[in-house]
Formats: structure tokens, sequence, C-alpha cells
């Protein structure tokens, strides 16, 4: 079984990749694509970054460097390295970003972690505040909107998965146990299992990540 992992930044995404190799089975067969692979960060910079309205989604150069980039102009690329992992013979296609995205033309199934996680978060019923990490303070009105039809109440931190420290988590984390929260959702897939302990470890609720709930329903599908 080949897995086409899909990153709206470029690849190799060595720092997802770890998490998940861990948790999905060894004997996969792993192709990557990003769509800002045939890009370098001064042509992504001038011709990819968000205007004014622009939804902005935040990703990973292969450097490390974190990126600010315009949705509407990522989704072309999209569908130029779907067509790629379709070409070099992909039986499963997961796109790396929780972000919301449309159809993508392809032969073979895709998975949408954002989709997956409105999916767990679909049938969840609880008291109290549901606190949402987000990479990026751009993007606090969106995800406010997107998890308030989920949720009767949320709270939204934005905290980069890239350029934050373990300290930076830990005061993120306090915040959210003063705001007592019931659940914590990390929406991006940049977040490590690393920075979800020690969120875990403060708050003391369950938190839900992007990576696990993906590799989760990646394995239902290969088993």
């Amino acid at each position: 079984m080949r897995i086409g992992f899909l990153t709206i930044g470029q690849s190799p995404r060595v720092d997802i990749l770890k998490d998940l190799r861990e948790l999905l089975p060894s004997w996969i067969e792993i192709i990557e694509a990003g769509a800002l692979d045939d890009y370098d960060e001064v042509y992504i910079k001038e011709n990819l970054t968000p205007s004014e309205g622009d939804v902005v989604y935040v990703t990973r150069l292969r450097t490390g460097a974190e990126v600010r980039i315009s949705k509407s102009k990522i989704i072309p690329l999209m569908q130029k390295k779907v067509d790629y992992l379709n070409a070099v013979g992909a039986d499963l296609i997961a796109i790396l970003c929780t972000g919301e995205f449309p159809e993508f033309s392809s032969r073979v199934p895709i998975v949408y972690p954002d989709r997956v996680l409105k999916s767990v978060a679909s049938g969840l019923r609880l008291q109290g505040v549901v606190g949402i990490l987000i990479p990026d303070q751009a993007q606090v009105d969106y995800a406010t909107r997107k998890w308030s039809e989920f949720f009767r109440e949320v709270i939204v931190y934005p905290i980069s998965p890239y350029s934050s420290t373990l300290r930076d988590f830990v005061s993120v984390a306090e915040k959210l146990s003063l705001s007592g929260v019931s659940l914590v959702i990390m929406d991006c897939m940049g977040y490590t299992l690393e920075q979800r302990n020690v969120i875990r470890k403060i708050v003391r609720k369950p938190v839900i990540t992007s990576r696990t709930v993906l590799a989760r329903a990646l394995t239902e599908l290969l088993d």
C-alpha cells in the first residue's frame, strides 16, 4: 500500500512524518509531495502571500522556515500535486493540513483531515469551554466561526507549531487551564505529539491532535 502525503508547504515534512510513522503500520510505503516544492522562498513570498481578505494558511518549508500563504492561491498548486501522486502510483492520498479544501480530482481516495476532525467533533456533546489552538492570529475569527458550529463555547489561542518553544506551549496551556476548558483541539497538522503532551499535562483534559486523528483514520482504511 502506497500512501501519498500532500503538504501545502514543501516536502519532505520530516516533522510530521516522524510522528505519523510511529502511529501508522510499518509496512506502508510513503510518497511525499508539497504544493510549494517547485518554488523558492522568494517566489512564495512575492506571489503566494495572502492579500487582504484572503484566508490565511501557515505552513513549513523544507528549511524549517514558517510561511503564511493564501488559501485561494495554493489550491491550484495542490491539484497539480494530487495529479503527481496519482501518476506515481499512490493508492491513497492524505492531505497534511486541517484547512478546508474543495474536492480535488483524483482516481484514488483522498483523506481530508479537516473533515475527519469535524466528524469527531460532531459526535461530542460536552459541557464547558472547548479550547482551540491555531497557528496564526489572523485565523482567530475564522476558527471561532468554524468550531462554534459544533460547540456552544469556544476559546481560540494562536500559537505557531513551528516558531514557538515548549515554554510558549506551557504558557498557553496555563491559560487554557484557567479558562476551565473541557477539551482542547489542536487544529493544525504542524502540532507535534510533544507539544500535545505539554498541553495535556497541564490542562489535564482530553487533547485531540490533527496528527493522531489522521493516523487513526488511515489505519482504519488500511486495515
